[in-house]
């Protein structure tokens, strides 16, 4: 069992609050990113802020993620690393998405402390909207990526933050040497934390579980194979917002962006030759296949790509369905462990060799 230390000021955000601020007084870290309400009714975003007022007020445990702070982090250290200490708050999904990028290279962790939550889910960005809430007590709102996520709790980090089976409070959790320093630094004082956390955690991950069987039973009854794909993605309007919101999509330069995909007649006629019906200005498809093969290997399912199609396609459910698959066939698992090889950057001989027969 964990231990842990007990922060209790009324509700789970404002101990958390409480907790991030006197980081910030004790002068541990110089400023934290972490999602904050800035302008009531519009959600929650990351903000790097350093004035305890603000950082006592934000909502670390508000249902609502309207971007990926793996992304935020790798923005933030990718071409340079801090020269000062900065904790940021992240979610599960999140973290597994540092791990990624960690290994790419896009995200440097040099005067890092990187804070986790264990995490009840998050509402559509439009359902959080309409009816704003401190914590997930909803089930039935929650987006579908969380219902089928198996990871309530970080597997990586310093700090975890949870507020099941706290009373109104919030567990700080230390799970790395820097985060057993911080503790002691801080004056904090550890106490075995109550079963109920695990119970919650464990109960969670088989609802998700038998969701999870059952969202991807569905999809393969009604879009498995290549026609079915087609079906699926017929909607798709080629915006490309579901690239520009995922955090393992992180090139400079890419091939759907490029003139390489800006066609004239010559080009569509012959395409014409050998297809009865070619779709304009080109068939998303192509997109959409390409970002399968690319992302899948390292894809963590956070599901923020079905958070910004604009047709409402569940972009998520495909790429998390597709990932288990081609992480299971290599034996890896995004986000594990900033030990183990990405599948497209290790070449292991006579790997695959049953698909050539």
């Amino acid at each position: 069992m964990s231990k842990g230390a007990l922060i209790k000021e009324n509700n789970p955000n404002l101990s958390a609050g409480h907790f991030l601020a006197e980081i910030i007084k004790k002068g541990i870290v110089k400023g934290i990113i972490l999602q904050k309400e800035m302008f009531e009714g519009q959600g929650v975003w990351h903000y790097l802020l350093k004035k305890p007022e603000d950082i006592e007020k934000s909502k670390v445990f508000v249902p609502f993620m309207g971007s990926s702070g793996a992304t935020i982090l790798s923005k933030f250290t990718k071409d340079k690393p801090s020269k000062d200490p900065i904790a940021i708050v992240l979610r599960p999904c999140e973290i597994r998405g540092v791990v990624e990028l960690i290994k790419y290279k896009q995200v440097q962790m040099d005067n890092i402390l990187l804070i986790g939550i264990d995490c009840g889910g998050t509402y559509e960005r439009v359902n959080y909207l309409d009816n704003p809430s401190e914590l997930p007590d909803d089930k039935t709102r929650l987006r579908s990526a969380c219902k089928r996520c198996l990871h309530i709790s970080p597997e990586f980090g310093d700090i975890t933050l949870s507020y099941f089976g706290a009373e109104n409070g919030v567990w700080v959790i230390p799970t790395s040497e820097k985060g057993e320093k911080l503790i002691k630094d801080m004056g904090l004082t550890l106490q075995e934390v109550t079963p109920e956390r695990d119970n919650t955690i464990k109960s969670l991950v088989e609802e998700h579980k038998s969701e999870r069987e059952k969202q991807f039973a569905e999809f393969k009854e009604q879009y498995d194979g290549m026609e079915g794909q087609l079906k699926f993605f017929s909607k798709c309007i080629n915006c490309k917002n579901c690239m520009e919101n995922c955090p393992i999509c992180f090139c400079k330069e890419c091939f759907f962006k490029s003139p390489s995909l800006t066609w004239d007649s010559e080009t569509y006629l012959s395409m014409l030759n050998s297809k009865e019906a070619v779709r304009m200005p080109e068939d998303p498809i192509f997109f959409q296949w390409g970002r399968l093969a690319h992302i899948t290997p390292s894809c963590v399912g956070c599901g923020l790509c079905t958070e910004a199609c604009p047709v409402n396609i569940d972009v998520g459910l495909i790429f998390s369905y597709v990932a288990e698959k081609v992480q299971g066939e290599f034996g890896y698992e995004a986000g594990r462990s900033v030990e183990e090889p990405p599948i497209l950057t290790e070449f292991v001989e006579h790997e695959l060799e049953d698909l050539a027969e």
